[in-house]
């Protein structure tokens, strides 16, 4: 096949992805090369093309909360979306696209509350060193009450504790991206305010925080099954009233000893 039709077939190709992200309302951000054959979009096509993105970007949320990243196929968000593939594809490019975008919409927020939070955190000490309490609060507080309220909010974090256990390299790699600068000023943070603890206590304790963190928010039902049904694990407000005093005490207890240890017990 010849160069010249090699480039032709190409062409046709990029204005037949094009054609089908057009029937979801995309005309403008056609090439110049094809803009001229569709109408440009009126105002109400414009705010189509937002909301098909918006249930895409919400119903993907959903799903991926209900059953993992793995386990919840493309055909699936479109389907339960009302969409075609080639929505997703124009909006997102990919699945690994749509989670990175469905991570950063909701994660935002999130991190910038934190972040705020310790700002104060360090403001209100001076220069004393940081209080524990004032740290977990600004972990676990923007993560238990942000993105949103109700069904979304509950969707995304329950979608978080599911992906912090996930081997998918690349879900593990947009998890630890997202949260990587926020995590490293809290573990900062953490280790001015305890400043005795060898290095390897510091992070098995903060492995308990985060333990206990996504497993609130992964929210498995398995604590319900022991309570009872009058137990509601969806009440954020009653999980941050007992998980931080908790936590805190874990955290400032003395550093452990050897001769503390029960490795030996039977």
């Amino acid at each position: 096949m010849h160069q010249g039709e090699n480039i032709l077939i190409d062409c046709f190709k990029q204005l037949f992805n094009y054609l089908e992200s057009f029937a979801e309302g995309e005309k403008s951000s056609l090439p110049q090369t094809f803009r001229s054959m569709v109408p440009l979009m009126t105002q109400a096509d414009a705010a189509a093309s937002g909301s098909t993105r918006e249930r895409i970007l919400h119903t993907a949320a959903r799903l991926f909360s209900e059953g993992g990243f793995d386990n919840i196929s493309l055909r699936d968000i479109t389907t339960d979306a009302d969409v075609n593939i080639a929505a997703v594809n124009y909006h997102f490019g990919s699945k690994v696209g749509l989670l990175n975008v469905v991570f950063e919409h909701y994660a935002t927020p999130v991190n910038a509350a934190r972040m705020e939070l310790l700002d104060e955190c360090d403001r209100r000490r001076g220069d004393n060193p940081p209080a524990v309490e004032d740290i977990l609060w600004a972990l676990l507080s923007p993560a238990f009450h942000a993105p949103a309220s109700g069904d979304e909010g509950r969707y995304f974090r329950r979608m978080l504790g599911r992906m912090s256990s996930s081997a998918n390299p690349d879900v593990r790699r947009i998890l630890f991206s997202t949260f990587d600068t926020v995590a490293a000023r809290f573990v900062d943070m953490m280790a001015r305010a305890c400043p005795d603890l060898p290095k390897e206590e510091l992070f098995w304790r903060l492995t308990c925080v985060y333990g206990s963190m996504m497993y609130a928010q992964a929210d498995n039902g398995r604590i319900r099954t022991l309570a009872g049904d009058s137990f509601d694990s969806t009440k954020m407000d009653d999980a941050l009233k007992y998980m931080i005093p908790f936590l805190t005490a874990g955290f400032t207890l003395p550093p452990s000893t050897k001769s503390g240890s029960r490795s030996g017990a039977k």
